[in-house]
């Protein structure tokens, strides 16, 4: 998956539909719940998009990628509070980085969630590095008919929620995003909390 996404390391930031979803994504967190002095992990983080408007108002920020490409671009934005890693979550990953140790007050995934080969084994992992009463909060497309394999329904995501134990706070839309053919793409914003 990582080789993929390197490809488009480069040209990552300068994508219009890349800014504007990253900035709605931030909009619609602060509505939720204020990222002021948390510690935070960034799962997914690609080039730091969102990394970069977290970290300006929390406390600190560990940013994962499995893309050395797009760490590499985040690297190069220099931020103090912001330690990237280029690793996937496993169990593996987590006991090899200290940093990925301690517990995040924090976690955001903004678009990643679809993409992953196994969601309630990365949930389950995720979720053994947040604090108690610390927050998980998705950005996914939502899927558009029930014939598509791509996005997610409400439905899905509060089971996965339920399956790997965290409490579902809410799931809603976030925002909606044009498409290049004249159309919208929904966003599901998902929160929940550990036990």
């Amino acid at each position: 998956m990582s080789e993929n996404w390197d490809e488009h390391a480069k040209i990552w930031d300068s994508r219009n539909d890349v800014q504007t979803y990253s900035k709605l994504a931030f909009e619609s967190l602060c509505q939720h719940h204020n990222p002021e002095y948390l510690n935070v992990l960034d799962f997914g983080c690609g080039t730091g998009l969102l990394t970069e408007k977290i970290a300006a108002v929390a406390n600190t920020v560990i940013a994962i990628d499995s893309s050395q490409a797009m760490i590499a671009v985040l690297e190069n934005k220099n931020l103090t509070n912001v330690e990237a890693i280029v690793c996937e979550i496993s169990q593996d990953s987590i006991n090899e980085n200290p940093s990925l140790t301690s517990g995040f007050d924090l976690i955001v995934a903004s678009s990643v969630c679809n993409f992953l080969p196994d969601l309630e084994k990365t949930l389950s992992d995720l979720k053994s590095l947040l604090v108690p009463g610390g927050l998980f909060i998705q950005w996914d497309w939502q899927r558009s008919d029930a014939d598509s394999d791509f996005g997610f329904t409400r439905e899905q995501i509060l089971a996965s929620y339920e399956n790997v134990g965290l409490n579902a706070v809410s799931v809603s839309q976030a925002f909606s995003l044009s498409i290049p053919n004249g159309n919208s793409m929904n966003v599901l914003i998902g929160i929940a909390r550990n036990a």
